[in-house]
C-alpha cells in the first residue's frame, strides 16, 4: 500500500509547522524558558532580499563553538543564505550574539559535532542512517559517510549583532497567548488529577 501524494504533503506541511512552533514561542517572548533545549534561532541575510530570515535549529556546543547540521543538506534556504553572506545571529534563551558560519571541511570535526548530536539521542542513530546512504548511525559508520552530511560551526564574535534577533509579537497577542497556555495548562494539571 504507498501513500498519496496528498497525504505526503499534508504529513509535511504538518512537519513544517511543528519545527516553527519553537520560533513563534520566541516571538510570544518564551524563548529563556526554551533556554533548557538545546535549539537555537539561528538569523541569516536573506541572498535575494537581504532581510533577516529566522530559523530555529538544534545545536550541540563545543567550547565556545555551536554545530548544526543541515537535514536537508545544502538545499535549505538558510544554508544558501550563509553561502551568501556567513555573518549570523545566534538567539538562544534570552542570550543573543553575533557570529560566523562556516560549513566543516575536516572530516573529523564533522564527526565529533555528528557524535555530540547522536551521544545525546538514541534517535540520531536513525535519523542520520536515514539521512545517509549508512547501515546505521552509529560512530564506526558515521565514519565512512561522514562526507554526505552538511555540518556548520558557528563562532561567536565580540561585535555587536548585525542582524536582528525575532521581533517580538504585539504585547496584546503575546498576553492572550500566555492567558491561552495558563488555562490550556490548568485543564491539562486538572485532567491528570482526575485520573
Amino acid at each position: 500500500m504507498s501513500l498519496s501524494s496528498a497525504t505526503i504533503d499534508r504529513s509535511r506541511e504538518l512537519a513544517m509547522q511543528m519545527l516553527r512552533a519553537p520560533l513563534c514561542l520566541y516571538k510570544l517572548g518564551w524563548g529563556p524558558a526554551l533556554n533548557w533545549l538545546p535549539l537555537l534561532v539561528l538569523t541569516t541575510r536573506g541572498r535575494k532580499s537581504g532581510l533577516a530570515r529566522h530559523v530555529v535549529v538544534e545545536y550541540r556546543r563545543h567550547g565556545s563553538k555551536y554545530y548544526i547540521v543541515s537535514g536537508w543538506g545544502a538545499e535549505t534556504d538558510w544554508y544558501r543564505n550563509i553561502e551568501k553572506d556567513s555573518r549570523v545571529t545566534i538567539q538562544h534563551g534570552a542570550q543573543i550574539v553575533d557570529a560566523w558560519a562556516q560549513p566543516v571541511d575536516d572530516p573529523a570535526e564533522a564527526l565529533r559535532a555528528l557524535y555530540m548530536f547522536s551521544r545525546n539521542s538514541w534517535i540520531y542513530e536513525a535519523l542520520f542512517a536515514r539521512m545517509s546512504s549508512a547501515r546505521a548511525g552509529d560512530l564506526n559508520t558515521l565514519a565512512e559517510v561522514v562526507e554526505e552530511f552538511t555540518v556548520l560551526r558557528l563562532e561567536p564574535t565580540d561585535a555587536a549583532p548585525e542582524l536582528p534577533s525575532v521581533e517580538l509579537y504585539s504585547p496584546p497577542a503575546r498576553q492572550m497567548a500566555s492567558i491561552l497556555g495558563l488555562l490550556l495548562a490548568l485543564r491539562l494539571l486538572i485532567w491528570l488529577l482526575r485520573r
